[in-house]
């Protein structure tokens, strides 16, 4: 990952999930900016979460920005496999399957 180019992934689950709580499951922090947005501190790395449908009690499509990655991690390799990580363990804990979009 480049300083200049920003590393954006978009995903939907097979049903809604309700973001922040499943964050709270899961021990996550967050920060809840709007109805459709939270900053996520995960491993160290600092994400923007946006809900693109639904909101964050009903997020059906997400984008997920690294915003900071942390210092451990290869900055060319590591941030969209965190992303799906994060993902993954969402999808887990609120039982649906998810995909990656385009």
């Amino acid at each position: 990952m480049k300083n200049d180019e920003p590393v954006i992934a978009h995903y939907q689950f097979s049903s809604t999930v309700d973001v922040l709580a499943t964050f709270e499951r899961l021990g996550i922090e967050h920060l809840e900016v709007s109805t459709e947005r939270t900053i996520v501190i995960y491993q160290r790395t600092i994400f923007t979460f946006a809900v693109l449908t639904g909101y964050l009690d009903t997020a059906l499509t997400v984008e997920v920005e690294v915003v900071d990655i942390s210092p451990d991690l290869d900055a060319e390799t590591a941030p969209v496999s965190l992303i799906e990580h994060l993902i993954g363990e969402l999808a887990t804990v609120a039982s649906v399957d998810w995909e990656r979009q385009g």
